[in-house]
């Protein structure tokens, strides 16, 4: 094999003809160009092409999760569909009710604008067909008075800028006039036609048209800029001003107890500085005055011993002079003058103080004796009107509650005097009781 196989390598080149090195290069390039023309038709192709197949793509993927999902429904038992079916009518259920809740929000708060609406102050721009209508469907019930959002905000717009309407208010006396309101938030101003009535117009619980208060100047009716008072609380500052009232307000509020328990304090009030004046007049005397008795005394000099004994302002004063007097008698018959005196000094000090303990004592108990015929009256009211208004209730739980502050405050005043005067009028009849005993003593030590 090895002997033939260059000789037919050489035939082969005899016979086929010579081709040089640059032609081929040349070829294989215009071969290279023609492909890669191709690949680039063939990719614009592709990318013309791909969104279609991504579409069709996504496409097939719907279709295939929408068969596995009723596959998978196909597969579920009837409980499970059951099951499935009320949690969606458990669902429907709870929104329908919040949309019929929120629908009859929005009717309730068109509602309340249209009747509490103040003096001046504009009104909802809405068709009240719509608010009367119940509809069945509570989502298009919802839908529809959504448009009372939109009105009520308007209506705010109106209210900060300033709004004007003709009325009627009524005056302090109780005139009724007609004229212009003003308003600007919450506070709305009034002004009559004639010029007789101008002012701040209040909206009263109970009144059926405005009481107008506080005069304004004239230029705020004219579109002028005027200084005017503004009540932000809506008038209910002036409502608890007028309701505190004062000391006669409070009498007239707790009706007949009121009085005694004021004759008790009165009685208290002057039996307790007559004793407070008698009993700062004491000056309360020392040994060394019972010393000077007795040495005066061991003297013989009586005279000098009562005028010792007059000069004291105490009653201890009067009782040494009665122990002067028997000073020459037995010590033990001094003693006993002394204790009989005692008594007489006990007896004068303590004079008005029952009186003041009386009266710290009884008048809780008239306070309590108001609060009960206070309440019976308010139950009575109650029922003949019922416990709707509270303002037929008034009267009698103010008599209720005021005599039972008028009874404390007048006890526990009359309860610390009366500490007090006690005490001060023992120390007194204690002093006596001292002094003489001292004098005793001294009188047995003779």
């Amino acid at each position: 094999m090895r002997c033939w196989l260059p000789a037919l390598v050489a035939a082969l080149v005899s016979v086929a003809p010579a081709a040089s090195v640059d032609e081929a290069l040349a070829e294989a390039r215009k071969d290279l160009d023609e492909a890669l023309a191709e690949l680039g038709k063939a990719r614009e192709v592709i990318a013309a092409e791909k969104p279609e197949l991504a579409r069709e793509f996504a496409e097939v993927g719907l279709e295939l999760r929408e068969k596995r999902r009723l596959a998978r429904i196909a597969r579920m038992g009837q409980e499970d569909r059951e099951a499935a079916m009320r949690e969606l009518q458990r669902d429907l259920a709870v929104r329908e009710r919040d949309a019929a809740y929120l629908a009859g929000l929005l009717k309730d708060h068109a509602l309340k604008i249209q009747t509490v609406s103040g003096p001046g102050e504009p009104a909802l721009a809405l068709d009240p067909a719509m608010l009367a209508r119940e509809a069945d469907d509570p989502a298009r019930a919802l839908d529809e008075r959504l448009a009372v959002v939109g009105a009520s905000l308007d209506r705010l717009e109106q209210l900060f800028g300033g709004s004007a309407a003709p009325g009627q208010a009524s005056s302090g006396s109780g005139e009724v006039v007609d004229g212009r309101f003003v308003a600007a938030g919450p506070q709305a101003w009034f002004r009559a036609d004639d010029g007789s009535l101008s002012g701040a117009a209040v909206l009263e619980k109970g009144r059926q048209r405005p009481l107008v208060l506080d005069e304004v100047p004239a230029g705020l009716f004219e579109g002028e800029t005027v200084m005017a008072g503004v009540d932000v609380t809506g008038g209910k500052a002036r409502a608890l001003r007028e309701v505190g009232g004062g000391f006669d307000d409070l009498i007239r509020k707790g009706g007949l107890w009121v009085w005694p328990i004021l004759l008790l304090a009165v009685l208290a009030l002057v039996f307790g500085v007559i004793k407070l004046l008698r009993f700062s007049r004491f000056r309360e005397p020392g040994e060394a005055w019972v010393n000077a008795i007795l040495s005066a005394l061991r003297a013989g000099e009586r005279d000098k011993a009562r005028s010792l004994a007059g000069e004291v302002a105490h009653p201890a004063g009067p009782v040494m002079a009665d122990l002067i007097d028997r000073a020459a008698n037995p010590a033990e018959s001094v003693e006993e003058t002394l204790y009989e005196r005692l008594m007489g000094v006990q007896r004068q000090v303590g004079s008005m103080l029952p009186v003041i303990a009386v009266t710290a004592a009884t008048a809780p108990l008239l306070g309590l004796l108001g609060t009960v015929s206070g309440m019976i009256r308010t139950f009575n009211l109650i029922t003949v009107f019922g416990s709707g208004d509270p303002k037929p209730l008034a009267g009698g739980i103010s008599e209720a509650l005021v005599t039972t502050l008028f009874g404390l405050v007048v006890a526990i005043p009359a309860l610390i005097l009366h500490a007090f005067l006690a005490r001060r009028s023992q120390g007194i009849v204690q002093t006596t009781e001292q002094l003489g005993l001292r004098f005793v003593n001294g009188l047995r030590d003779q």
